[in-house]
Formats: C-alpha cells, structure tokens, sequence
C-alpha cells in the first residue's frame, strides 16, 4: 500500500489518497479522497505500507508532531520503504522576502508561502525546513537522503525530498532520538527551558502513541 497523505485536490494513482472531509476546506471545491481523516489519527499495521507521501502538508505539523509521524512512519514501512515530502524552501523564500529587489507581491508571495495562507484553521505552517536542516531530520529517524529537487512554482521555491527507510527504529530508541533533536530548539539549560522541553516530550509522547504501528 502507497499512502497520499494531505491529498487535496490531486489526486494520485496507486495510492490511498487520504485528507480532512470537505468541511473542513474553506476554499477547497471537491474532494478526491479515498478516504477521510485526520493525519493525527492514523495508524498502519507494522512493515504494512510500502511508501509515504505528503506534498505541502508536512510543514503545518509542529516539530513534535513532525517528529512523531517520522517515528510511525519508519514503523509502518516495509524494508526498503520511502517517503516522499515536498514543503517550502525556507532559505530561498526568505532570501526573496528579504531582498531589496524583491516587489511588495513577491515579498508578500514569499511571507505567504513562509507562514501559510491561513484560510483555515490547518492552514498554516509550523516549521521552515531547508534542504539541509531536512534531509538531516528525517536521517535521524532510520531513512537515508536519495534525492532532493528543487521546484519553483508561480514565484514559491519548494524542497522535494525523497528518502528510503534503512533502518527500524523502536519507539524507545524515537523516543531518545526525539529528546535529542528537541534539545536543539533550547536557548539553555535553565529551570524553564528544561520544563519546556520536558513539555515538548509529552506532546511529542501522546502523539507518537497515536501514529507507532499496530502489531
């Protein structure tokens, strides 16, 4: 099985393409979805799912729900398994939001597409991901880097990156990967950052015990 997830309106052939259900779409026509859910709520059967898909979707999770999905993820996948997840190039669109050069529409093209377009209540963006800072999250999580396109489309500059499971990770060996990763986002070690990575586990925690495959 080949999982589209946040399918919108495109639909993709020889996989199950799964979104939210029309209402909740503010701008959205029609639904092409094979199946309706919440992404936060999914779960697949161990080594069950052969490749996972997001294109624009991955960016509007935050870091520890993104950390959480590459954990299921890597549990759902066979061996030799992928994903494939396209989102805003963060360097190249700031650079354009930045630019004296830049017009007011590309700026605010560039703003757009850095913190979502905001006409609903999913659609905005949690996380800026380069080629870099990418490849290098998903690697922490048992994938390794096959490809990474650059796309440009109607003055948005997009990451498409695809890697190949090459690892199983447990959900105790995500679980110290996670706190690893997170500790990165701390300004220091004092009493209130440490109690808001603490609080960044837990959020991560209940999630990851949503998305880890089901025996």
């Amino acid at each position: 099985m080949k999982l589209h997830l946040g399918c919108g309106q495109r639909y993709l052939e020889g996989y199950v393409n799964i979104d939210y259900p029309l209402s909740e779409h503010s701008v959205q026509q029609k639904s092409v979805a094979d199946r309706f859910d919440d992404l936060k709520e999914l779960s697949f059967e161990k080594g069950s799912i052969e490749e996972v898909r997001l294109h624009h979707v991955f960016e509007h999770f935050s870091r520890t729900t993104a950390c959480a999905f590459l954990a299921g993820w890597n549990s759902w996948l066979a061996e030799g398994g992928s994903i494939r997840i396209e989102v805003p190039d963060f360097e190249k669109t700031s650079k354009v939001a930045l630019s004296k050069w830049s017009s007011l529409k590309e700026k605010s093209v560039a703003i757009r597409h850095i913190f979502g377009s905001q006409e609903a209540h999913w659609a905005v963006h949690y996380q800026g991901y380069t080629s870099l800072l990418l490849s290098s999250f998903v690697e922490l999580y048992g994938y390794k880097t096959a490809s990474i396109k650059k796309i440009a489309y109607l003055g948005t500059y997009n990451i498409e990156l695809f890697a190949k499971k090459v690892s199983s990770i447990s959900k105790e060996e995500s679980d110290k990967i996670t706190a690893a990763y997170l500790k990165n986002f701390l300004l220091d070690s004092s009493p209130s950052e440490m109690l808001m990575l603490d609080t960044w586990i837990n959020e991560y925690r209940l999630q990851v015990c949503k998305t880890f495959a089901s025996e």
